[in-house]
């Protein structure tokens, strides 16, 4: 693994923040290539294109040099910048996770007595309070869904992968790695839709049914455009191990599963062009929790299908994502006697 290359920065630091950002990050993501860029990138990217300095770029010191003070005064850089709550606060986490990986190594230890993250570090922004928790309309959803379905033919195999992906996601409501990673041993076809083998936050394994037909033929779609399916036998034409969903770029080589990344690229793409402007991947998951709030009034139901351990958890999401009704305001009107 290469580091981002800053020039003024030593090869030493270049070299520790690269040893770190492996260290940390899980072997067998398939997120993995994103996640590294996105811990050097927080540390020492360059700033260009209008994005934000890492740190280390920045204030321009070694580590052993720096103050809790710095970390405070980069903080209200990446604010300047834009970042939100949460992305200040991930940016912010990763350098501390970086100070804590140096001091538990007998190298470093002695040279970085202290983490300056741990008394500069901001409150942690309360949990569903960005914009991308925001769920859709049903209107938004719809509009996202058909535009994508318009685009698909022999020629576009990236729009005929990425209709089926978000039939999947909202279908599901399931989380981005947990559909994006999935391989034909996660796929069960029934004749009356599907069965999902996923692994799930806290490393939990669980079987999902989905009974939307369409959601099947979708995938099926796919993978006939894609030429992995037998018609004549009406069976995949894949392994167990093999990733259901494959770039189609011409950077692609073979058959190389799409990243999240890539995906989500596609899909602010396509929101832009069907007039919805900028939207998340994560909003998928927060519009199905509407969905089934609203039609079924049970939040136990809205917390089995989130897969949500404690159901405080879907009680806060849902307060975020929720439309409250309005069952007061004709009567109050009606009873001041004012016009409409």
């Amino acid at each position: 693994m290469q580091p981002v290359r800053q020039p003024d920065l030593p090869p030493v630091l270049l070299n520790a923040i690269a040893l770190w950002a492996d260290a940390t990050t899980n072997a067998d993501s398939a997120r993995r290539a994103d996640l590294l860029r996105d811990k050097q990138t927080a540390l020492v990217g360059d700033g260009d294109n209008g994005s934000a300095a890492g740190f280390f770029t920045l204030v321009n010191k070694a580590p052993q040099h720096v103050t809790p003070l710095d970390v405070k005064n980069w903080q209200a850089y990446l604010e300047q910048m834009g970042l939100s709550p949460a992305s200040v606060y991930a940016r912010i986490s990763r350098l501390s996770s970086f100070y804590k990986w140096l001091m538990d190594e007998p190298r470093f230890r002695q040279r970085i007595p202290i983490n300056p993250v741990d008394l500069a570090r901001p409150k942690a922004p309360k949990a569903y309070q960005s914009e991308k928790s925001r769920a859709l309309s049903d209107n938004d959803a719809r509009t996202l869904l058909h535009y994508v379905r318009s685009l698909c033919s022999q020629d576009n195999l990236s729009a005929v992968r990425d209709y089926a992906l978000l039939r999947f996601y909202f279908a599901t409501g399931k989380r981005r790695s947990e559909i994006i990673e999935l391989t034909w041993r996660d796929i069960a076809l029934t004749d009356e839709g599907l069965v999902l083998h996923t692994q799930e936050k806290g490393g939990l394994y669980r079987a999902t049914e989905v009974l939307d037909i369409g959601v099947r033929n979708a995938l099926i779609a796919y993978l006939i455009a894609s030429e992995r399916w037998d018609d004549l036998e009406a069976e995949a034409l894949l392994e167990p191990g093999d990733p259901l969903w494959l770039r189609h770029d011409r950077a692609a080589k073979g058959q190389q599963a799409v990243t999240s990344h890539g995906f989500v690229k596609m899909l602010k793409k396509y929101a832009q062009e069907a007039g919805l402007g900028d939207i998340h991947l994560h909003q998928t998951r927060h519009t199905v929790a509407r969905m089934v709030g609203e039609d079924s009034g049970d939040l136990h139901a809205v917390q089995t299908v989130l897969g949500h351990q404690h159901l405080s958890t879907t009680r806060v999401y849902l307060e975020r994502i929720s439309v409250k009704r309005d069952r007061h305001s004709q009567a109050i009107a009606r009873r001041l006697d004012v016009d409409e």
